[in-house]
């Protein structure tokens, strides 16, 4: 019961969050783009096939819980944004889903931008980094990438309804074809209201 709970709290918040699309690399080459140019190395290296292993933590110091696998495929539209489709892993016996994702670098606000849509739950979902560079042509780097969320409401989470939430991303550096992206809940109602690692994404590039 705890695990069939669990799942439903977290296909509600993926569709809603649109979060099962992180996974992003690390390098950071964000020099402003014009017209005809390549997108930054970012986008270009999360393109291909990749395996998504995925856990849920229901709360702080929670024992984590192994969700079904998925299978995400990026692919560069026009050589400039990326465009990322994910659904289970064949042969699961989940309800099937088809989430599909935008990633962009935006030249003149300085941020990535990132637009989801999900049949389990059809509604636009945007998220923003924060300001990632200044206006120069000089390539930068990080080790990981923000993404800062808002405020949401979820109908259900454990035995609650109705709990109030502020959320973040991580995302990991890619080495030797793996990737994990993190995200972290803080309860903004209820009497604890300490942040707690809610979901890992563990992403590992086909061959």
């Amino acid at each position: 019961m705890q695990r069939a709970g669990a799942a439903m709290c977290f296909l509600w918040l993926v569709s809603t969050l649109g979060i099962a699309t992180a996974g992003f690399a690390t390098t950071l080459a964000v020099a402003p783009l014009g017209a005809g140019q390549a997108a930054p190395e970012l986008l270009q290296r999360m393109v291909g096939t990749w395996d998504v292993q995925q856990k849920m933590w229901p709360g702080a110091n929670a024992t984590a819980i192994i969700l079904p696998p998925a299978v995400a495929k990026r692919q560069l539209v026009g050589n400039t944004y990326l465009k990322e489709t994910m659904q289970l892993e064949p042969g699961s016996k989940q309800s099937p889903f088809t989430r599909d994702a935008y990633f962009n670098y935006n030249a003149v606000t300085h941020r990535y931008e990132y637009a989801s849509m999900d049949t389990r739950a059809p509604q636009l979902m945007v998220e923003k980094s924060d300001v990632t560079a200044e206006a120069s042509t000089t390539p930068q780097r990080a080790d990981t990438i923000a993404l800062q969320g808002s405020r949401f409401l979820a109908p259900r989470w454990g035995n609650a309804t109705n709990v109030s939430f502020r959320y973040r991303l991580t995302i990991g550096p890619v080495e030797h074809d793996r990737q994990t992206v993190r995200l972290y809940l803080t309860p903004l109602s209820g009497t604890t209201k300490k942040e707690f690692l809610a979901f890992e994404y563990v992403y590992t590039r086909r061959r």
